[in-house]
């Protein structure tokens, strides 16, 4: 495969990548509340409390999903884990 193919196919994953940054929760597609944008990053964030710091078991935390707008970069916290449209 030549420089050039794989430079193309390179790029047209790249595309494609930019074109499933969309989610849904609960099968509704997410929204950025405060731009109207469609395309986010998935991050997670642990849910720390006072208690299980105090104890040193800050990894027995409940984590949450965070969708943070491309656009905006306004986050959006969840409880349950959004899925990447198709």
């Amino acid at each position: 495969m030549s420089f050039i193919s794989k430079l193309g196919k390179g790029l047209k994953g790249a595309v494609n990548a930019v074109k499933s940054d969309e989610y849904q929760v609960n099968n509704v597609k997410a929204k950025c509340i405060h731009c109207g944008h469609h395309h986010f990053e998935l991050g997670q964030a642990q849910l720390n409390t006072a208690g299980m710091t105090f104890l040193n078991l800050d990894w027995a935390n409940d984590s949450a999903s965070l969708l943070s707008c491309k656009k905006c970069g306004f986050i959006m916290w969840f409880a349950v884990e959004p899925k990447k449209t198709v």
